[in-house]
This record gives structure tokens, C-alpha cells and sequence, in this order.
């Protein structure tokens, strides 16, 4: 009985110790699993912060860029509301600006007062393109003064009666859109137009306008100094247009004789673009010796020119190719009376 009762006593420690094993066992593969868990947590949770990470990084870096572009674009648009705020025309003052890349002061006319045309109150009788050429005074006349002259204080009297009567001076874009029907023009309406760009109007006409404030256009032939009297005579009043650069001169045998007509067409498309290029603008240009032909006003047009004037001796009228503008004369010792018949 003592040694069955030792028995059992063994067979239950040693059931024991094996409950107590698989308890162990058990708690052992439960801890295990819960460090895997942990870590799988930690790994999740380390990812999902590194996610959030590059996310906001991509996200500054959107901002950012789209900051910047915002930027060069508000940049652009306001030089570009600067530049295209400021017409272009043939015989309108001129404004300055500055270009904050290059530094640099660029100038571009502008008009001097405002189109109070209505459908009640409208140019409709015509527009007078005046031609003059050569200014002298009477205290040292030239010795070949010819009808072209005009006495400075004879010019003066004009620019004055126009100034007093409030006279409109319309661009050459706007002269333009009147002869194409687009545009009306005050009663009072006047272009002033000054040939060859003669010392004599340089030096005495110019400062006429000047003091008057009135916009002219002088066409240049650029190959007679050109470079020079564009740099020498800027005025905010008088601008420099093309009378070509070196087409002034005989060589044809159509009107007077001038070689443009004689020219060919890339010949005649490149030497208008030179004179564009020294005289800074390219709104009109000015026939030499009036002469063109069908040829002639396509390479005229294909130099990319506004408007351009002929020798016609005639007011513009809607209906007229802009392109082949009449003009009236001016002439020696006409009277005031005179030139107020002409203009009005």
C-alpha cells in the first residue's frame, strides 16, 4: 500500500510539472506573439509617419512652386498692362517707362488728349493729313527757298490756332480705323506730317511743337544721317517715321522718277525695315517723291507698316486704303485764313 501510494504521489508530481510545462509553453508563445504584434504596431505606426512626412514635404513643395510661378506670372502681367497700356502712333507725344529687367528707358507715344467723337458730333467732311517739308526764318532765308518752306512763325501761328480751337491729334492707328470705318474722329481733327527730315525742321520746327505740346510726325530718310538726328532731336512731340533709307533718290521711270519703283520686292522689304529699325517705329511711312505701285504697296505692307501717305493732294476719307494715303499740301505764304480752310 506504501509503495502504490508512492507511486501515485510520483505520477501526479510529474503531471504537474508537465500542466506546468505547457503553461509555460503557452505563456511563452503568447508573449511572443504579443512582441510580434507590438512590433508590426510600431512598424505600422513608423511607417505611416514617414508617409505623413514625404506627403508634407510634397505638399510645401507644390506650394511653394505654384507661390513662385504666381509671382513670375503677377511679374510678367504687370510689365505686359505697362507696355500695352502705351500706344503706338505716328505723331503723338511720347511717354517713358521702365523696364526693371533691362534697365533700360524705352519710349512710345501716347496720345495727348481724348476722342470726344459721338454719332451727333463726328468728323465727316474728311480728314486733312497735312504735308509740310522745310522750315526757315525769314530774318536768314535759305537760298533755295522754294514753295516746301514754311516760315517758323507762320508754322507757329498754325500750331497755335490749333491749340486754342482744341484740336484733336489722332494716331496713326487711329487714322487707320477711321479710313476703315471703325473709328470716329472729333470734328476737329488734325495730322501734321513734316518730309525728309531737314535740318531746317529739326531745329526750328521742333521746338514749335514743343512748346505748343501738339504731336507731329517727321519722316526720316535714314540713310542721310539718320542714326544721328534720331539720337540728337528726341522730343516727346515729334516723332521719327520712315521715308525709306535710301530709296529717296532717282532710278525709275514712274512720276517722278524715284528708284523705290524700280526696286525688287526683297530689296524694297529691306531697306524699309532698316529705316524702322533707326527710326524706333514703324506706324507710317512716307513715298518717296509720292511715287508707288501695286508692287511697291505690297512690300510697304509686307514691312508691316500702319498706315503710309502718298503726295494725292486730297483729304482722307473712309473708304481710303490705309495704305495709300492722300494728304494736303502746305505751301509757302499761305495765310492762316488759308491754312484754317484747309484743316476745318
Amino acid at each position: 500500500m506504501e509503495e502504490r501510494g508512492k507511486k501515485n504521489t510520483r505520477r501526479r508530481a510529474k503531471q504537474r510539472r508537465r500542466r506546468n510545462a505547457v503553461r509555460r509553453r503557452r505563456r511563452n508563445a503568447a508573449v511572443k506573439r504579443n512582441r510580434k504584434r507590438t512590433r508590426i504596431v510600431v512598424l505600422c505606426i513608423l511607417l505611416a509617419v514617414v508617409l505623413l512626412l514625404i506627403a508634407g514635404v510634397a505638399a510645401a513643395v507644390r506650394i511653394f512652386t505654384k507661390s513662385g510661378s504666381e509671382e513670375e506670372s503677377s511679374e510678367n502681367t504687370a510689365k505686359d498692362i505697362t507696355i500695352e497700356n502705351v500706344q503706338k502712333n505716328g505723331g503723338n507725344g511720347v511717354i517713358s517707362f521702365e523696364d526693371k529687367q533691362t534697365e533700360k528707358t524705352q519710349t512710345k507715344e501716347t496720345q495727348t488728349a481724348k476722342n470726344t467723337a459721338t454719332e451727333e458730333h463726328h468728323k465727316t467732311n474728311g480728314l486733312a493729313i497735312c504735308m509740310y517739308h522745310y522750315v526757315y526764318d525769314e530774318s536768314d532765308p535759305p537760298d533755295d527757298l522754294n514753295n516746301n518752306y514754311i516760315e517758323v512763325h507762320a508754322l507757329e501761328e498754325e500750331i497755335e490756332y490749333l491749340v486754342e480751337n482744341d484740336y484733336y491729334f489722332p494716331t496713326w492707328e487711329e487714322v487707320r480705323q477711321y479710313v476703315e470705318g471703325d473709328l470716329l474722329l472729333p470734328e476737329k481733327s488734325v495730322v501734321l506730317t513734316f518730309d525728309d527730315g531737314a535740318k531746317s525742321f529739326l531745329d526750328l520746327g521742333i521746338p514749335v511743337f514743343e512748346k505748343y505740346q501738339v504731336p507731329a510726325t517727321s519722316f526720316l530718310i535714314t540713310s542721310n544721317d539718320g542714326e544721328n538726328k534720331v539720337k540728337e532731336y528726341q522730343s516727346d512731340y515729334v516723332t521719327f517715321q520712315s521715308h525709306s533709307d535710301n530709296m529717296h533718290r532717282a532710278g525709275g521711270n514712274i512720276g517722278h522718277g524715284g528708284i523705290f519703283t524700280a526696286m525688287s520686292h526683297d530689296d524694297a522689304v529691306a531697306d524699309l525695315k532698316k529705316s524702322i529699325e533707326i527710326c524706333g517705329h514703324g506706324d507710317a511711312f512716307a513715298y518717296p517723291y509720292g511715287d508707288y505701285t501695286d508692287d511697291c504697296r505690297t512690300a510697304v505692307e509686307d514691312a508691316g507698316f500702319t498706315c503710309a501717305v502718298t503726295t494725292e493732294n486730297r483729304r482722307a476719307e473712309v473708304g481710303d486704303d490705309p495704305l495709300l494715303l492722300p494728304r494736303v499740301r502746305m505751301s509757302l505764304g499761305q495765310s492762316l485764313e488759308s491754312f484754317i480752310a484747309l484743316v476745318e
